[in-house]
């Protein structure tokens, strides 16, 4: 099986049927529905039965009452890259988060360092960039962040595991 990919947290009961909140940690509502499959922190395999959009709740088969339910309370779970893949469609210039994470970041040819985290701020997304060795030997920062919008991201190629920046270098020397 492949690396899984944390999707939600599962909050506080609901009711007395089984319903727990669901934090949803992606951009993928859809995913939960039922008889999808996901993994709690050890691997056991939890099958959705029901989720509500309207309230985010959701109720997993073996886990209709309320004790059984309050067990999966702070509970993180996950789904592999194969089912993201498969039921998760993305449009143009969209991109999942585990392709990104580990790119390398290009500026004319120089390596400025590694994507190494995306923080959401807003609409817009945040690339943090461990900086290339190189360059902190030079006295600049460790990290520094790229903001992911035209100004800055020229091409994002992800079969190769590389992103091509313009500017950039410019906001890791105001770092």
């Amino acid at each position: 099986m492949s690396e899984l990919v944390e999707v939600a947290l599962l909050g506080k009961t609901v009711g007395l049927k089984g319903f727990v909140r669901l934090h949803n940690r992606g951009d993928f509502p859809n995913q939960f529905k039922k008889n999808a499959i996901f993994y709690d922190g050890d691997g056991n395999e939890l099958v959705v039965k029901n989720y509500n959009s309207a309230n985010d709740t959701i109720v997993f088969c073996g886990f209709e009452d309320i004790d059984s339910a309050k067990t999966l309370t702070n509970k993180t779970i996950y789904t592999t890259k194969e089912e993201t893949r498969k039921n998760c469609k993305l449009k143009k210039g969209e991109f999942f988060y585990f392709d990104v994470i580990g790119c390398e970041i290009y500026e004319n040819n120089q390596r400025l360092g590694e994507v190494e985290d995306i923080d959401e701020v807003g609409a817009n997304h945040l690339f943090l960039i461990k900086t290339d060795g190189n360059l902190i030997a030079k006295g600049l920062e460790k990290s520094f962040y790229i903001p992911y919008i035209d100004v800055y991201v020229e091409k994002v190629d992800v079969e190769n595991k590389k992103i091509y920046t313009k500017n950039a270098i410019l906001i890791l020397e105001n770092s």
